[in-house]
């Protein structure tokens, strides 16, 4: 990266350290950091009005967002949090991690602020507008995603006595995200280049469009505008899918928005939260869960894996879904880059550090390979979130215009782009494999599997859950560790190691209450509010 290159991640990295270790205070027009700027005296330049913009990026998501894996089935958490909501034991004592209304505060501060800059070039302000807009849009979708219907605060409020705002339904704030986004696309440029690099693009805001209206249901916005985005020719996949969430996929072809990090200023915390304690030095905060390790296919396209005539039950995590190895370490796997020892072999039942039920080892007898930076860093890493990726266009086109249309040449199509890049049989070949029957409902069984895989270990299998509403299916019952009675293979058991591991239940979950596709309304919001604000009604 050079030095230009780098500039943008280092000014985003030391706000969003301000922000997290509360340097700054959240509200930072009304208590402003460094110098004791003001409102009044802040907008001088248009060094100002860039550098304002630039501090709207913090509220994007960055690596802490892989702990909504651990709310679905993809993932367990030592996270109490975390684990919590994925046990859906949440309360609204607990359910404050997205309600913050300090964005809308800044956002509507910019717009009403920046026309004073004097002599600021047409195209720039227009630009930083239309950056704001993308990151507000995108903090309303998320709050209304999990909250529901909110305040809707769409101006500076400047007198307290204003502040306490009603609800304003869901559908009316999305209609606002939605034309943001669209008023952003027309005035954000294609691609940058050096210190501009990382900034919201043309691409970004219509990505995020596709994803909001996906969410919501309007699938013909979402298929129309995923076709244009797709159209564009800018994106493509990147030829190997490990590699991409290393720093070598970072601003890539296939990387549409993502938070950068750098070893200077900021790393990301991924090792820490998912990484093998014996190789990586990471502390297996969250881990992948033995369900979904069993939802890969084998590599000729078989689901389950076991009808595969391949299949060994002593190297049950061969012949699979290249993904998967792309993703999770598996038991008696070997991890060519061992941190602090000799040790590169990925062995839970034996390896002290990463042992199932030890202090930092694993819950089920996996860990994560994916997004975990593979070069030494010492419980850090530089490899950028990868917030908006080229595939999850795909598969969003996939799935939308399956649900207005059902199978197509051009859903088949986007869908085996995915699948080639994964060295996977096509489509067709796949069902064809399995004796599906290719209609609407077939299709979409597929394409909600295909998004499982694809997008394993990125946040967003928790959101799927919600939207579809399967939690009483995939978030009710235990979890289990790895089952191995058949030992595995590659795991030697010279001087006294096993080999085997019989199933075990870790954990139990609570999905039983259609109350859990919202989150509650932070109790402290609400007392805050001098009545004007309620709890979701499920929650009262």
């Amino acid at each position: 990266m050079s030095n230009q290159m780098i500039k943008l991640t280092q000014l985003l990295g030391a706000m969003a350290l301000c922000i997290m270790t509360g340097a700054c205070n959240k509200n930072m027009l009304d208590h402003v950091p460094l110098n004791q700027i003001t409102d009044e005296t802040y907008w001088q330049s248009s060094e100002d009005a860039v550098m304002f913009a630039t501090r709207m990026y913090t509220f994007m998501p960055q690596d802490n967002f892989v702990y909504y894996e651990g709310m679905s089935d993809n993932g367990i958490s030592n996270d109490p949090t975390t684990k919590r909501f994925g046990n859906s034991t949440q309360d609204p004592t607990i359910s404050g991690k997205e309600w913050n209304y300090s964005p809308m505060r800044q956002a509507f501060s910019f717009f009403e602020h920046v026309d004073q800059v004097p002599g600021m070039e047409v195209n720039l302000k227009k630009r930083l507008i239309a950056e704001v807009k993308f990151v507000l849009a995108y903090r309303y979708f998320m709050m209304t995603t999990l909250y529901g219907d909110i305040p809707f605060v769409n101006s500076l409020i400047k007198d307290p006595n204003e502040a306490d705002l009603p609800k304003t339904a869901k559908s009316e704030i999305i209609k606002n995200v939605i034309q943001w986004l669209d008023e952003a696309a027309a005035d954000l440029p294609q691609s940058y280049t050096g210190a501009d690099l990382g900034r919201a693009t043309k691409g970004a805001a219509m990505a995020l469009k596709v994803r909001v209206c996906l969410y919501n249901e309007q699938f013909s916005q979402a298929a129309a505008t995923a076709r244009e985005l797709m159209a564009m020719k800018t994106y493509s996949l990147y030829p190997n899918y490990y590699n991409f969430f290393q720093k070598d996929g970072d601003y890539s072809a296939e990387d549409i928005w993502s938070f950068g990090y750098t070893l200077s200023v900021k790393q990301n915390s991924l090792r820490d939260i998912l990484g093998s304690q014996a190789l990586m030095n990471g502390r297996n905060i969250l881990g992948p869960t033995a369900e979904l390790v069993d939802d890969y296919e084998s590599k000729n396209g078989y689901y389950p894996f076991t009808k595969d005539p391949g299949y060994k039950s002593t190297d049950p995590f061969g012949n699979r879904d290249p993904r998967l190895r792309g993703t999770i370490l598996c038991p008696g796997d070997i991890f060519p880059y061992p941190f602090f020892s000799n040790i590169n072999q990925y062995d839970p039942f034996n390896n002290a550090g990463d042992r199932i039920g030890g202090d930092l080892g694993s819950r089920t007898g996996f860990s994560w390979a994916k997004n975990v930076d593979r070069y030494d860093y010492v419980r850090s890493g530089t490899n950028n979130w990868k917030a908006f990726r080229y595939a999850e266009v795909l598969l969003n086109y996939a799935e939308a215009q399956n649900e207005l249309s059902g199978p197509s040449n051009e859903v088949l199509a986007s869908l085996n782009q995915i699948r080639t890049r994964a060295n996977m049989p096509s489509v067709e070949q796949t069902f064809a494999l399995n004796g599906w029957a290719m209609n609407q409902s077939g299709l979409r069984t597929f394409i909600r599997h295909e998004r499982r895989i694809e997008l394993a270990g990125e946040g967003l299998r928790y959101f799927d859950i919600l939207r579809w509403k399967i939690g009483e299916q995939v978030l009710q019952g235990p979890i289990y560790t790895v089952h191995a009675p058949d030992g595995i293979a590659s795991i030697s058991t010279e001087n006294g190691h096993k080999n085997k591991y019989l199933k075990t239940v870790v954990d139990t979950r609570y999905f039983n209450n259609p109350k859990f596709y919202v989150w509650p309304i932070p109790q402290s919001a609400i007392d805050a509010s001098k009545g004007v604000l309620v709890q979701n009604p499920l929650w009262k």
